[in-house]
């Protein structure tokens, strides 16, 4: 457990560190061939990170308990974040940009289908 928390979090500071170069440096020093790399790497360690989250296993209540509780603040800030960046695209630009009210939607979606997943399943 503890050493797949070392490689998720190694994961996820790499996801974050690529999706940070190519938000913010795309116009201003990276060749297109950089940004695909960049891209096709972004790709990559998101996939990495999702097959650890899919190959969790359950363990006892209180491993679930924390599952349980990162899932919820995950979700939260995520909608949160979209939010505020529907409300912000909105005011500036008059409408929101169509990928974050998608992105909403899907993640709502997704948390009623998985809730009633587990009701059905458990």
């Amino acid at each position: 457990m503890k050493n797949n928390l070392f490689i998720e979090i190694g994961i996820s500071v790499l996801l974050v560190i690529l999706i940070g170069i190519l938000t913010y440096a795309h116009n201003t020093w990276m060749p297109n061939m950089a940004t695909m790399v960049t891209l096709t790497l972004t790709v990559v360690a998101f996939g990495v990170f999702s097959i650890f989250i899919w190959r969790e296993k359950d363990g006892d209540e209180r491993e679930q308990l924390i599952r349980f509780i990162a899932a919820r603040s995950a979700f939260l800030a995520t909608g949160s974040i979209l939010l505020i960046g529907i409300v912000v695209e909105t005011f500036i630009q008059g409408a929101p940009n169509p990928w974050l009210s998608l992105a909403l939607i899907v993640m709502v979606g997704a948390k009623i289908i998985g809730h009633a997943y587990g009701r059905n399943k458990y």
